[in-house]
């Protein structure tokens, strides 16, 4: 077919583009992807090679519909490079290892694995995990690794706060940790090709030359990072097309840069920048709303965004009770949809928290008849236990140095391994300067460890050895041994012994699931295969890679989740303030406006059908309610919903069945401006103030969120920099007012 057959003048103009850098501001719904696919098709026809175009995009799903319409674009050239930040970079560092001084056979860290890490260094310091949460701790690690600071040189920074002086030792052994593991976690995957290219002349002369015309999708989630990657790749060359919209950037929380594309032409004066406005989505009625919210937002650049679809049905607004009635609603107007023609699969519910889902799951599950659906959550299936158990084993046959997991199966199934044992083995380790692997051998000569200690120690490393002769290019085979040969299939016990033997079984369904990718694509030099490639696949999987758009269930996911999706019919539940936007965003007018930026992402998913539930009562659980029933909490309704073109919504009171007041003009949150100032809310009753910082005795630092009442006593809300989110009474809290830090 014809490259530009059925493009717009501006797709044409973006896609045609070849050398020197170019902006391309993709509007919701506006072909972004058939751009980005045409445009690499159109430098293969032009004679460049395909080794010479990476094209980088946030989510495995994304990249594989691209690599699958390129390859049906120009089905006889050599497909491109076509990934993900994180895939690139593990790819990078393992081609590379030689140069940038890593084992090729690194294990990647996912987030339960770095807490386990961030504990044992926690241990080795004497900390106290509860001041020190590792969650917390890994945060803070995180945001240091985007500004691309190892240990050494966060530590070098002046720091006075206890917490902070503390955190850069917990860094430091974190950092030891995991090199005796010979393992990178998450963030260390971007900061060592970053780094790396500037430290490494030879590193970065090899990128450069193999990697000519760089293409990054979803440029306005890009962190500091993945920014001075991208800049770094394009190099002097400056072929980089970078496609976004300020208007999606939703994951400032973990350490997007907005400013990455608002402040592309300044980085690139002569970039070339091409508007694609037409939405080929959603309705016109779908569009003016959604672009009624967003034009309230002050961070961004405008667009005239425009549609040559129907008008279509106005949005309805629906007013219900609490959240059990909300979900009543949502399964009675889903079959409704469904009555009138509608697949399952065409209806998405989207929420705020994953909290929210059990209402709605409960309402979906006694529709009669029931209602299929799925919570789209693509880590929930390898978060399992006895999934995370086999993992361990493979990471362990993969690279035995991976001390996290090696504990982990250490006496998994029981072996008569005990805790003494292993510290004891660990204790001889460190002393003799090996890893605990390598002590293994040497178990039977260590005289600190029992004697039957010593023999299942023995055993364990005769069953390990034995693993790690089977062959690792068949997954389907290894992870059957696996479980079979470490006895974890007999040891299953209990109620669960079915269900979890039913999780062990789609493990080897997935290997094998691999295993037929693979083969289908033995001459691409790109795609992952073996052990090490299926593992890698496995910790990069994210939540949309978990749905299946082929099941007729209605998927209910988050609106962070939602992303890249859309749908002929989407539900956006609790549109209520303190949920959307988040109680956490309101206190900066920049947080605000990315809750306004992911609501909008919400309302672009949908194509012809948009409904916004909200509630005017909430339950709430949390550490004050853990000994009574469940509190109802009184909502309001979202103030983006009073933002929204009047003429393009219908509003209804589900109890009623009469039209609830009209929300009053004006209510939204706006950036701070000439007109509008922030005040500090006062709190007579506690003499504190919004917005304050204070200092508790065992928490340190923190700063006040809002105030509640509960059981009759007035309460406040706190984050500290040590354990997050704090609820207290203050007549018994010590807390002491100090000044703004």
């Amino acid at each position: 077919m014809d490259i530009l057959e059925d493009l717009t003048p501006a797709q044409t103009e973006a896609v045609t583009h070849i050398d020197g850098p170019l902006l391309v501001l993709a509007g919701a719904g506006s072909g972004k992807t058939r751009v980005i696919t045409r445009r690499i098709a159109h430098l293969l026809s032009r004679g460049i090679p395909a080794g010479q175009v990476l094209a980088i995009t946030f989510t495995n799903k994304a990249a594989g519909e691209m690599r699958e319409r390129t390859e049906a674009l120009v089905p006889d050239a050599r497909p491109p490079l076509v990934t993900t930040f994180h895939s690139f970079c593990a790819r990078m560092l393992r081609q590379y290892a030689d140069v940038l001084d890593l084992d090729p056979k690194y294990t990647i860290y996912d987030t339960a694995d770095q807490k386990a890490a961030i504990k044992r260094a926690l241990g080795q310091l004497a900390l106290d995990p509860t001041h020190f949460d590792p969650g917390r701790c890994a945060e803070f690690i995180s945001r240091a690794k985007n500004r691309l600071q190892r240990a050494k040189h966060y530590a070098a920074s002046p720091r006075t706060d206890f917490w902070a002086k503390n955190l850069a030792r917990i860094y430091e052994a974190y950092e030891a940790i995991l090199a005796e593991s010979h393992a990178l976690d998450f963030d260390d995957l971007l900061l060592e090709v970053a780094l790396g290219m500037r430290e490494h002349p030879e590193f970065r002369a090899a990128l450069h030359e193999r990697f000519r015309y760089i293409l990054i999708d979803e440029y306005q989630d890009t962190n500091h990072a993945q920014y001075v990657i991208a800049r770094d790749l394009a190099g002097e060359r400056r072929n980089l097309c970078a496609t976004g919209d300020p208007d999606q950037s939703i994951y400032g929380w973990r350490g997007a840069q907005l400013s990455n594309i608002l402040d592309f032409e300044k980085d690139f004066p002569d970039a070339r920048v091409v508007r694609l406005e037409k939405n080929y989505r959603s309705t016109k009625t779908i569009l003016a709303a959604a672009d009624g919210v967003i034009r309230h937002n002050r961070d961004r650049k405008a667009k005239g965004l425009f549609t040559d679809n129907p008008e279509g049905d106005r949005l309805r607004v629906i007013l219900t009770d609490d959240e059990e009635a909300e979900a009543r609603t949502l399964a009675l107007r889903i079959r409704q949809l469904t009555d009138r023609g509608l697949a399952h699969r065409d209806i998405a519910v989207f929420v705020r928290t994953v909290a929210q889902t059990r209402a709605i799951e409960d309402a979906l599950r006694h529709a009669r008849p029931p209602i299929p659906y799925e919570v789209v959550r693509g880590t929930s299936f390898y978060e399992r236990k006895e999934v995370r158990d086999i993992l361990a084993y493979l990471e362990v046959i993969h690279n035995p140095h991976d001390e996290v997991n090696l504990r982990r199966i250490i006496n998994t199934p029981a072996r008569g391994i005990g805790e003494k044992t292993v510290e004891a083995l660990a204790a001889w380790a460190r002393r003799e300067g090996v890893s605990l692997f390598d002590a293994l051998p040497h178990a039977a000569d260590i005289a600190d460890l029992p004697t039957r200690g010593r023999g299942a120690l023995v055993a364990f490393l005769q069953l390990l050895d034995h693993l790690m002769q089977e062959p690792q290019d068949s997954l389907q085979h290894l992870i059957d041994t696996v479980i079979t040969e470490t006895g974890y299939a007999d040891s299953l016990q209990g109620d669960d012994a079915q269900e979890r033997q039913e999780n062990l079984n789609e493990l080897v369904t997935l290997g094998e699931a691999f295993d037929r990718d693979a083969a289908e694509h033995a001459d691409d030099p790109d795609a992952p295969r073996g052990l090490e490639g299926f593992l890698q696949t496995v910790c990069l999987t994210s939540d949309q890679d978990g749905y299946d758009g082929a099941l007729d269930r209605v998927p209910l996911m988050t609106l962070h989740a939602a992303k890249g999706l859309e749908f002929p019919a989407v539900f956006i539940a609790g549109c209520e303030d303190g949920l959307l936007p988040h109680a956490r965003s309101q206190e900066s007018p920049s947080d605000v406006e990315e809750e306004r930026r992911l609501f909008f992402v919400g309302m672009t998913r949908a194509r012809q059908f948009l409904t916004l539930t909200y509630a005017r009562y909430r339950r709430i659980r949390g550490r004050l309610e853990r000994h009574t029933a469940s509190r109802l909490e009184r909502h309001t309704a979202s103030p983006f919903l009073s933002e929204i073109p009047a003429e393009t919504a219908a509003l209804a009171d589900e109890r009623t069945g009469t039209s609830p007041a009209p929300f009053r003009e004006g209510r939204g949150y706006t950036a701070p401006g000439a007109d509008r100032t922030i005040r500090s809310e006062t709190d007579p009753e506690t003499g504190f103030a919004v917005g304050e910082v204070v200092r508790h005795p065992t928490y340190g630092l923190g700063r006040i969120l809002r105030f509640l009442t509960a059981g009759g006593r007035r309460m406040v809300r706190v984050r500290f920099n040590t354990v997050g989110e704090k609820t207290l009474d203050p007549e018994f809290a010590r807390l002491v007012k100090v000044a703004d830090v």
